[in-house]
């Protein structure tokens, strides 16, 4: 079994199909870690998501854009008319659209991923202590042990701070490889290559706008890519 990891999606749905087959992704024998975000952004993020259900060995750690269609979900936007009109224009509308034919809600497929979003983590440790999170850790604390929730999903330290640093002084994070998303790379790097900073991998090369969705070999770092 490979272990392959999924940067972030946003709804691109002609660029998940690209890199699966070009990585000959096996639905039933490789286990495919998601680094979260498949939802805002291209309007096919409800067949993203379904693309993904028919995956054996799926892992999905929760991306603050999921988080954010996870509350429309359990319908926890009462009260916060100000934060679902920001989903909406950072796009929430075209997950909403996606979930939609000829108008009206597609009720069953609704509901069948309003459960299954509730499997998703917060972050995952696998067997060879390596770490995937969406954004990255407030690292003064424990994995298990982070002051607040969004840190796992919303803080950009780990990338545009603590990694530099850590490259910087020789050092490496507690873990064998971390693997994150969250902030696209390819406005810094135009190449699109996934970036690696000491041991961390930074997935996320823009397929949400006009760059690359990437996949990864966990164990051997080889990649494919979108686009072409």
């Amino acid at each position: 079994m490979r272990t392959l990891v999924l940067g972030d999606v946003h709804g691109n749905l002609k660029a998940l199909r690209q890199v699966l087959k070009r990585s000959a992704f096996d639905a039933e024998r490789d286990r495919l870690v998601s680094l979260g975000d498949l939802y805002d952004g291209h309007p096919e993020s409800a067949d993203c998501v379904e693309l993904l259900t028919g995956v054996k060995n799926f892992i999905w750690v929760l991306g603050n854009h999921d988080e954010q269609v996870r509350r429309w979900f359990r319908d926890d936007w009462k009260g916060n008319k100000k934060k679902k009109k920001r989903w909406l224009k950072r796009g929430g509308g075209n997950t909403i659209l996606s979930y939609l034919r000829d108008g009206k809600l597609r009720k069953k497929l609704f509901k069948r991923h309003a459960g299954f979003i509730e499997r998703a983590v917060l972050y995952f440790i696998d067997e060879k202590n390596r770490l995937y999170v969406h954004a990255g850790l407030d690292w003064g604390y424990p994995v298990d042990k982070q002051r607040k929730e969004r840190n796992y999903y919303r803080g950009r330290d780990t990338f545009t701070i603590e990694s530099v640093r850590r490259e910087e002084a020789g050092e490496k994070f507690p873990y064998e490889y971390v693997f994150i998303g969250h902030t696209a790379t390819n406005e810094m790097y135009p190449d699109c290559r996934p970036v690696r900073r000491a041991n961390l991998w930074n997935l996320d090369q823009g397929a949400g706008k006009d760059g690359k969705l990437t996949i990864m070999d966990a164990d051997t770092f080889e990649y494919w890519q979108s686009g072409g």
